[in-house]
């Protein structure tokens, strides 16, 4: 089972380097069970609706499918309570793989 884990900025430490800050928030979950892409998952953590809140994109070894995970809490307490294949319209996108 592959995890994925949540670290928050919480400041910057040297503002010309552009090193940050971050603590460990923890394992994201999906409805009550760990977010498991497999292997090779690619996270990114976007605001892809336009709500203000972070939602997580992930990209999976898997058929080179991408998962959207519309997160309906904050972005310091991100909930995540279903996801979806992102669509090309009819049929979910695919990027090369393996």
């Amino acid at each position: 089972m592959v995890k994925i884990f949540l670290f928050l900025f919480t400041a910057t430490l040297y503002v010309t380097a552009g090193v940050g800050s971050f603590s460990a928030a923890g394992v994201l979950y999906c409805n009550g069970s760990r977010i498991d892409i497999g292997s090779y998952a690619a996270p990114l953590a976007v605001d892809w609706d336009g709500d203000g809140n972070k939602d997580l994109i992930c990209g999976q070894f898997d058929g080179g499918r991408i998962r959207y995970y519309p997160n309906t809490g904050t972005n310091e307490s991100p909930v995540f309570e279903s996801y979806f294949y992102l669509l090309d319209g009819v049929n979910p996108v695919s990027v090369p793989y393996g």
